[in-house]
């Protein structure tokens, strides 16, 4: 099961329509693509920041007159940090905007969460379990219509 934190906006006319839903923990994404990452996320200082964090390995690398090795073994280091900790840098920007943090939900991915974030917010009646009760359709994997 995945974590996720729930945002929302209380300057909204519908707070809840807008819910921003952010995963726990490594994100694999902001490892592999960093530096667009933070530009997408519009987290400027973080890109910022590892703009910094580059030039400082580009340096270490040439006073110390490492290869392509240190080069290499430097730039994973800055991408695994960047990956722990770039969820909780939205989150800070988030909480800086005057987005609130009002759930943490847990499922096995971001759509399933979501889903029992809404569950517990109308008060446990899941939509889901009407939609167990009904008649089989074809659309829902019974056998077709004869």
């Amino acid at each position: 099961m995945k974590v996720y934190t729930v945002h929302t906006h209380p300057g909204d006319a519908d707070p809840m329509e807008n819910a921003i839903l952010i995963r726990e923990g490594f994100n694999f994404w902001a490892f592999v693509f960093s530096g667009i990452w933070a530009l997408y996320h519009r987290l400027w200082a973080a890109f910022f920041g590892l703009i910094g964090v580059s030039l400082i390995c580009n340096l270490l690398t040439y006073v110390f007159d490492g290869g392509p090795e240190m080069d290499f073994a430097l730039a994973l280091a800055t991408g695994i940090g960047f990956g722990l900790i770039a969820n909780d840098l939205r989150r800070k920007k988030l909480s800086a905007g005057g987005w609130k943090l009002v759930e943490i939900v847990a499922g096995p991915n971001e759509n399933a969460a979501e889903h029992r974030f809404f569950d517990r917010l109308r008060g446990g009646r899941a939509v889901h379990d009407t939609l167990q009760n009904a008649a089989p359709t074809p659309l829902s994997g019974s056998t077709p219509y004869p």
